[in-house]
């Protein structure tokens, strides 16, 4: 399904690439082995505790904290920049103020900073491939290239 919403998006525009990403679905081992772990942390608090209003908060909290795992993440790459949309935001960055890039297996950074800083973390934007990683890796590249001679 992921793949028919970049067709139809870059169909009816030219000019932008729409696409999701779900890491939960499309790492199924991964999404098994954090469900359990935050089972066992559940069940600590639970034991711990013995308090089932303090189990229910400790899985609301995990579950949030970890939503750009969980739950579906959009991004829409156009000629003006890159917007990302989570669960509970909306991040936006121009090209024109993107200096570099790192890609790896599931996604790629994107940083205002040109050199690596401890401020990256604060400075960028992580962006999730999904089932698109060489036609994102493409359009980012080229993006950044442009903006850069710019």
């Amino acid at each position: 399904m992921e793949k028919e919403i970049s067709t139809v998006s870059q169909t009816l525009t030219g000019k932008e690439f729409v696409w999701r990403a779900h890491p939960a679905r499309e790492r199924l081992g991964s999404a098994i082995a954090v469900s359990f772990v935050i089972l066992g942390i559940i069940l600590a608090i639970y034991f711990s505790f013995e308090s089932i209003t303090w189990s229910v908060i400790s899985l609301i909290v995990l579950i949030l904290s970890l939503n750009r795992f969980f739950f579906p993440s959009q991004f829409k790459v156009d000629n003006s920049g890159i917007t990302a949309k989570y669960f509970f935001s909306r991040q936006r960055y121009d090209w024109k103020d993107i200096r570099r890039y790192l890609s790896d297996r599931y996604g790629v950074y994107l940083s205002t900073r040109s050199q690596s800083s401890r401020f990256d973390s604060f400075r960028g934007m992580n962006i999730l491939f999904g089932q698109n990683r060489e036609e994102v890796l493409k359009r980012i590249q080229a993006k950044v290239r442009k903006a850069g001679s710019a």
